[in-house]
């Protein structure tokens, strides 16, 4: 659905979408900011507007790691801190069953 949405602006190499968030990723960057420019804002479901902006690149040396086989019962503080105790934790995003760990 989304691809859909943003195929008329560019090429759409991917969609990953997370808990309440994705990414598209367009080959053109002007393809992007187009689709930045037409969809912020727009309705894909009543009453819940988008919001459409150009992700921001990963500092340098950092790495985002992906934890497979997470349990359903854990939470982004409790692999955060399990995490925390091998280095600086940027982000930390659990998605159903996986999640990932920017370090």
């Amino acid at each position: 659905e989304l691809a859909a949405l943003f195929a008329p602006y560019g090429t759409v190499m991917s969609c990953a979408v997370m808990k309440q968030f994705a990414f598209v990723h367009m080959r053109e960057n002007a393809g992007a900011l187009r689709a930045i420019e037409a969809l912020h804002g727009h309705e894909l479901r009543p009453g819940r507007a988008l919001v459409v902006e150009m992700s921001r690149p990963r500092p340098l040396n950092t790495w985002k790691i992906f934890v497979g086989n997470v349990s359903a019962a854990c939470t982004s503080q409790e692999l955060r801190s399990l995490f925390e105790r091998r280095g600086r934790v940027i982000e930390c995003d659990v998605v159903k069953d996986y999640a990932f760990v920017h370090m």
